[in-house]
Parts: C-alpha cells; sequence; structure tokens
C-alpha cells in the first residue's frame, strides 16, 4: 500500500515527539478504498496519556500536528490510549478491537 503524504507526516511528527508512541490506521485509509476526501482513521497508545484526561488527549495530538505542520488536509479522527487501556479495549467487542483486524500498526 502507497502511503499517503499527509499519514507519512503524522507518523514522521509523533514518532519524534511522543517516545513510546504506537501508531495504528484503520478506516477506509488502511482499507485502501479511501477517496480524496475521505477522513484519517487513528489510534494513538501511548504512556504519556497516563496522566490526561480521556477528553483532552486527542487536542494535545492535534497541537502536536499543528505545531509542526502536519495536520492533513482532511478530517482526522484520533482515539487514545494507555497501553493497559488499550490492552483491556482490544478484547473488548467495539471500535478497537474492529481497527485492529482490518488496521495496519504503523
Amino acid at each position: 500500500m502507497g502511503m499517503d503524504r499527509d499519514i507519512e507526516k503524522i507518523i514522521e511528527v509523533l514518532k519524534d515527539s511522543i517516545p513510546d508512541v504506537k501508531i495504528v490506521l484503520f478506516g477506509s485509509r488502511a482499507r485502501g478504498n479511501a477517496l480524496k476526501t475521505s477522513d484519517i482513521d487513528i489510534i494513538v497508545v501511548s504512556r504519556v496519556f497516563e496522566t490526561m484526561h480521556f477528553t483532552d488527549r486527542a487536542s494535545y495530538i492535534l497541537k502536536i500536528l499543528w505545531k509542526n505542520r502536519a495536520l492533513p488536509k482532511v478530517d482526522i479522527d484520533i482515539l487514545c490510549y494507555t497501553p493497559e487501556e488499550f490492552e483491556k479495549k482490544k478484547k473488548e467487542i467495539g471500535i478497537v478491537r474492529e481497527a485492529l483486524s482490518h488496521g495496519i500498526e504503523l
């Protein structure tokens, strides 16, 4: 799968900014059937979220992307978890389990 430049930039910036980050791309971009206007769906897993309220995590990621001029031209949906939350969510029926079955770890 050829990686879109926006996604490559997001990966690069997050890996440079968050030492222990794990990123999973899911949705139409992972399946390879995205349109130019399709949003980017990612799960971000890191210990950095342990001290943050769940509702503050995506804005933290967006600020990093904005500061590094890596905000994509399309919408981006970000789910943020600590490693422990992620392990728990993987076992539950829901979006994380679905994302892992069809997603791509970056």
